[in-house]
């Protein structure tokens, strides 16, 4: 007879990544209050550039686990984030002048 043992560190992904129900809705509620912030500001929200980064990651982690309904979101993100990097890139370029 033959024995063979189960990989005790293996990890069933599916399983692991699968968000409850009220999970998700947390996250989704958070992304959708990040994006009507940023829609609502005209300018660059952020006084330290690092904090945009450190926004941006947590934004796509999230947007990642909530799989295609993130992906739509991300898109928002990335359109608003454009909008407001260009407003920061002609306050720096008046500031030079």
């Amino acid at each position: 007879m033959q024995y063979t043992q189960e990989d005790l560190f293996a990890q069933d992904d599916a399983e692991r990544n699968k968000l409850s129900e009220s999970r998700r809705l947390a996250i989704r509620s958070r992304l959708m209050a990040t994006l009507a912030m940023l829609e609502a500001t005209a300018t660059f929200p952020w006084d330290d550039p690092l904090d945009a980064v450190h926004e941006e990651n947590r934004f796509q982690r999230e947007t990642e686990m909530l799989g295609e309904e993130g992906e739509a979101l991300w898109a928002l993100f990335d359109k608003q984030m454009d909008r407001l990097y260009a407003t920061q890139n002609v306050s720096d370029a008046r500031a030079a002048e």
